[in-house]
Order: structure tokens, then C-alpha cells, then sequence
């Protein structure tokens, strides 16, 4: 089952085109990190650069997550990583945006990293992952003004750019109303999560193509994990 896992995962992977932006849609009950594991691992296995983006410290949580859950932290200890915000640094942390209220200075300086990231690795289509959106996500949802001027210089200019794919992370019962709303719009896919039976659901609520809406990806018990850690 592990290996058919895999196989699913890296398979549907492979549809994902230059310049989509994915959207996950995950709760506080479910394993989530499971998917950005296996999200990795095919990045890894298939020689695909990566940069994470750590929106106020969210991939400490997740590596901690990792850690507990026996899987190996190497591939973020080893990731580039753009921080924004937060204090705390995981991975390869490359450059630090403190300005997260000052969204012209977020715009300027998190656009001129993304190029420097890809043209130092000198890959067309650069896995740009983003964790730790809710936290910023819910600053702006009372300010409409800021909210638009967010998406507006930031989010719907990545997608359709060739250079990158997107895949961000969002739990969806702490963003609520114009957010959430406004980013599932934008998203070229939108994957949502949940637990039925004892497994861990990964479902296809929107795409670029119509066939694959409704379909799922079960994480099975016991699939997963024992990984080699950091020893800590």
C-alpha cells in the first residue's frame, strides 16, 4: 500500500503545470503534514527544486510534526527557505522578511528572492510551498483594503508565471468569509482533507480538469512513518 501510495501521489504530481497554484484545505484535526511529506519526497526523488516559504514560524510546527512522527526531517532541514515574520528558523533559511504589516515591502523583496532562488538553481519550474498562510491570512481579514492590495501584488500575479508551481497551505476553520474565498478563486486546484475510517483523505475539489473533481487519495494506517530523524 506504501508503494501504491507513492505511485498516487507522484503521479498526480506530475499534472501539475508551470504556474498552477494549489491550494490544500486541511482542519486542526487532521495529519496534514503526511501530504507535504510525501510532497518532498517526490520533489527529492525526482531532483526538483524547492523553496519553502515560512509564514511566522508554521514550519517549526511541521518539522516537529515530522520529528514525532518518525518521518525524516531532512528534507526541510535541507530546504531553502524564504521566512517571513516569526523568529524561530528551520531549514536553510536564505533571507528573512521582518516587514509581514508593510505589504509593498513584502511584495518588493519576497518577488526579488523568488528570482534570485530560481535563477541560482537554474530549473524552469521551481515547487514554491508555502506554510504558515492562515496566521497572515487572518490579519487581513478585517481590513478589505489590505486584503486586496495582498492579492492583488501578490497571489494572482504567481499564477501563470512558467517560472513556478505553487502549493500553499490553509486550515480552513481558522480563515474564514472573503479569504478563503478569494484564494480558492485564484487556485488553479483545490485539495481538501479529512479523516473517514481511520485514513487520511485527500479529495479533488477543483481543477483545470474536470475528471479528476471528487477524486481521492487515502493515507492508510501504517503506510507511513519510521523514517530516519535528526536523532533528536
Amino acid at each position: 500500500m506504501g508503494e501504491n501510495l507513492e505511485k498516487t501521489v507522484f503521479g498526480y504530481a506530475e499534472t501539475i503545470r508551470p504556474g498552477e497554484l494549489v491550494l490544500v484545505e486541511y482542519t486542526s484535526k487532521e495529519p496534514v503534514y503526511l501530504l507535504l511529506y510525501e510532497v518532498l519526497k517526490y520533489a527529492r526523488h525526482n531532483g526538483l527544486p524547492y523553496v519553502i516559504v515560512d509564514v511566522l514560524d508554521g514550519l517549526h510546527v511541521v518539522r516537529a510534526q515530522f520529528r514525532f512522527a518518525g518521518l525524516d526531517t531532512s528534507p526541510i532541514d535541507g530546504a531553502p527557505v524564504i521566512k517571513i515574520g516569526g523568529r524561530l528558523d528551520t531549514g536553510r533559511v536564505l533571507a528573512k522578511i521582518d516587514e509581514v504589516t508593510e505589504l509593498p515591502i513584502l511584495k518588493r523583496r519576497f518577488m526579488e528572492l523568488l528570482e534570485s532562488i530560481g535563477e541560482e538553481m537554474g530549473r524552469e519550474s521551481l515547487i514554491r510551498i508555502v506554510i504558515g498562510a492562515t496566521e497572515l491570512l487572518q490579519q487581513l481579514e478585517s481590513d478589505p483594503m489590505r486584503r486586496e492590495e495582498f492579492f492583488a501584488s501578490i497571489i494572482r500575479p504567481m499564477v501563470g508565471n512558467p517560472r513556478s508551481r505553487g502549493l500553499v497551505f490553509i486550515n480552513r476553520k481558522r480563515v474564514e468569509g472573503p479569504c478563503i474565498k478569494e484564494v480558492e478563486e485564484i487556485s488553479t486546484r483545490v485539495l481538501r482533507t479529512r479523516v473517514e475510517d481511520g485514513r487520511f483523505v485527500v479529495e479533488v475539489v477543483k481543477s483545470i480538469y474536470f475528471d479528476e473533481y471528487g477524486t481521492e487519495v487515502a493515507f492508510e494506517p501504517g503506510t507511513m512513518g519510521g523514517g530516519q530523524n535528526d536523532g533528536e
